[in-house]
């Protein structure tokens, strides 16, 4: 004799199991907590990090090199606006993934360093902004921004300081406090211009 209720409790599971819908795999995976403040997204090499400014709401360091994980993070986080997308420098491990930020999120700016090096990134990143409508500035050196709970101060690269020898020593670096988080994000800043 068959029972219809296992075939129709094991359609639903492997429903489940395919479709995995966020609270589900929030509960079953608990991550991300429910009240969490700053995530490092698995993007393979490169960076991107999330800092929690409000529900639905996170400023994004860098992009990762795809645009796949960090969308995948990002709506895993349930992440729909981003007021700050900061690219730490132009190397496509942290530009790359430009375009899983921007999908389907309201982005409000989008910050850089002032050194456009490797030109064909920086100009990827350019035409990728402007086909979203989102502008673009340059950070500078003792800017302090905040967004919900979070204040932070650019402490890198000095305006009047010497030409840094590479988009490495370009890298925005960023001094990040609040929530109770004090982080320090260095980009790619190599050591001798920490």
């Amino acid at each position: 004799r068959r029972r219809p209720w296992v075939c129709s409790a094991l359609a639903v599971l492997l429903l489940l199991a395919v479709l995995r819908p966020p609270q589900l795999t929030r509960t079953l995976t608990r991550w991300p907590p429910p009240d969490w403040s700053y995530v490092q997204c698995a993007v393979g090499q490169g960076d991107a990090a999330v800092l929690s400014v409000g529900p639905g709401t996170a400023v994004v360091v860098d992009a990762g090199p795809e645009p796949e994980p960090v969308d995948a993070c990002l709506r895993a986080l349930e992440v729909s606006r981003v007021p700050l997308l900061l690219l730490t420098h132009f190397h496509a491990d942290h530009v790359g993934g430009l375009s899983g930020v921007l999908r389907g999120r309201a982005v409000g700016v989008i910050q850089t360093t002032t050194l456009e090096e490797p030109a064909g990134q920086a100009a990827f990143v350019r035409r990728t902004a402007a086909a979203a409508r989102v502008p673009v500035a340059a950070a500078s050196a003792g800017e302090r921004r905040r967004a919900g709970p979070l204040e932070w101060q650019v402490l890198w690269p000095a305006p009047d300081g010497p030409r840094p020898e590479g988009p490495n020593d370009a890298s925005v670096a960023l001094l990040v406090r609040g929530a109770g988080l004090t982080l320090l994000l260095l980009g790619d800043l190599e050591p001798p211009s920490q």
